[in-house]
């Protein structure tokens, strides 16, 4: 039976025999575990390709296929983050021990590799052909609502910047304020100890008693009018 790093010496020569480009586990952006299961990864244009090496301990054929069977369902578990997946098996695994119901139905493909040559037993179908074209343009649309996001977080930063220029002026007028009040505290303290001062009563002028003079009525008003006149005839009337 092919040994496990014969398969996988093989599949790399066959490959880079036809220009598909190798691509190491540093390169990709995959979780741990998956760089782990898989031992190939290729890049077919737009495709990542992800190839399991296969080769039984046992030529049992219920432990070869529950094994096989195991390998489908672990690749099914990463489909999201691969778009093609083949199972790569030594030639001497026949037929009857490949449950290939199982493969076909997983969409997972069969690489059978022997000394000779390596045949596609079964092709994969991609995974992610539907959900990928979503996937893009979802990554598009949190593309550009990033951007934008970016922007207003850039206005907001600007208006914060003037609310707190705004507010350091209006910090410093309150505190003027409050220097202001306390001298104006200090003030009104010292006025309360300050003693009464009494103001003089300003007593009120006494108004000229209005005479009304007879015999003048006659006379022009220049004199009628004079209060001269009037002053004279009452100190007459007195003497």
């Amino acid at each position: 039976m092919m040994a496990k790093e014969v398969i996988i010496s093989r599949l790399k020569e066959y490959f880079l025999s036809r220009g598909v480009e190798l691509l190491l586990p540093e390169e990709l952006k995959l979780d741990n575990a998956i760089i782990e299961f898989f031992d190939l990864f290729l890049r077919d244009g737009n495709n990542l390709i992800a190839i399991k090496a296969y080769s039984p301990g046992e030529k049992l054929a219920p432990r070869i296929k529950k094994e096989l069977e195991v390998l489908v369902v672990t690749s099914l578990k990463v489909k999201d983050f691969i778009d093609k997946a083949y199972i790569a098996i030594p030639e001497e695994i026949g037929l009857l021990k490949i449950p290939q119901e199982i493969f076909e139905n997983a969409g997972v493909g069969i690489l059978v590799v022997s000394d000779k040559e390596i045949e596609e037993r079964l092709p994969a179908r991609a995974f992610r052909r539907y959900s990928r074209s979503i996937d893009n343009a979802l990554r598009e649309e949190i593309l550009r609502f990033s951007e934008e996001l970016n922007r207003f977080s850039h206005r907001i930063e600007r208006e914060l910047d003037k609310v707190r220029n705004e507010l350091s002026v209006l910090s410093r007028r309150i505190d003027s304020l409050y220097e202001d009040l306390n001298v104006l505290k200090e003030d009104v303290r010292r006025l309360k100890h300050v003693k009464e001062r009494k103001i003089e009563e300003i007593k009120p002028l006494r108004v000229r008693e209005k005479v009304s003079v007879r015999g003048i009525e006659d006379l022009p008003d220049f004199i009628s009018d004079n209060p001269w006149v009037s002053i004279l005839i009452k100190r007459g009337k007195e003497e």
